[in-house]
């Protein structure tokens, strides 16, 4: 169920997306992110309110002359987040031990054959369905946005605009 799209054409560059939910190996999962051994980056759902939240981060990433993390996972994370705090955009956006619900994001080049997504122990949902786990209040305190906004604004499209102006 992996859902695609293609990058900023110069970048050559496609990002794709799968949804896990009861997922048994999130410490190793951690563990191997932290050593570098995953070509991937994994994000907390519960903050993102659609898939093109993460492109838009991931289109920033790839397209940047110079990175301000050190991996272009990294820095998708960092682009997600509000803050010029990498730690804290880091931490925010990134797993925990302690989730259960993962969002598995990597980049490929437009010609390349992604391989599948076999070192989650954890069940496959829809990317589309991602907002099912969105917990909406969380997302309006991690993007600052006010309930005055809320109501008279979409929410991606606020959560879009911060991360586009960052």
């Amino acid at each position: 169920m992996d859902w695609q799209l293609d990058l900023d054409p110069s970048s050559n560059s496609r990002v794709h997306m799968r949804l896990y939910k009861n997922v048994k190996n999130v410490e190793e999962i951690s563990k191997k992110l932290f050593e570098g051994k995953l070509n991937c980056c994994v994000i907390k759902p519960h903050l993102i309110v659609d898939p093109f939240q993460v492109a838009v981060a991931a289109n920033k990433a790839v397209v940047a002359e110079n990175l301000t993390t050190k991996t272009i996972f990294t820095e998708i994370l960092f682009n997600l987040s509000i803050s010029k705090n990498i730690t804290a955009s880091l931490k925010t956006f990134g797993i925990n031990d302690t989730d259960k619900d993962l969002l598995v994001v990597s980049i490929s080049e437009l010609d390349e054959v992604k391989d599948t997504v076999d070192f989650i122990n954890g069940d496959e949902i829809s990317v589309k369905d991602i907002n099912k786990l969105t917990d909406v209040n969380i997302v309006k305190k991690t993007y600052k946005i006010t309930d005055e906004e809320f109501k008279n604004n979409d929410l991606l499209d606020s959560i879009i605009s911060r991360i586009a102006i960052k």
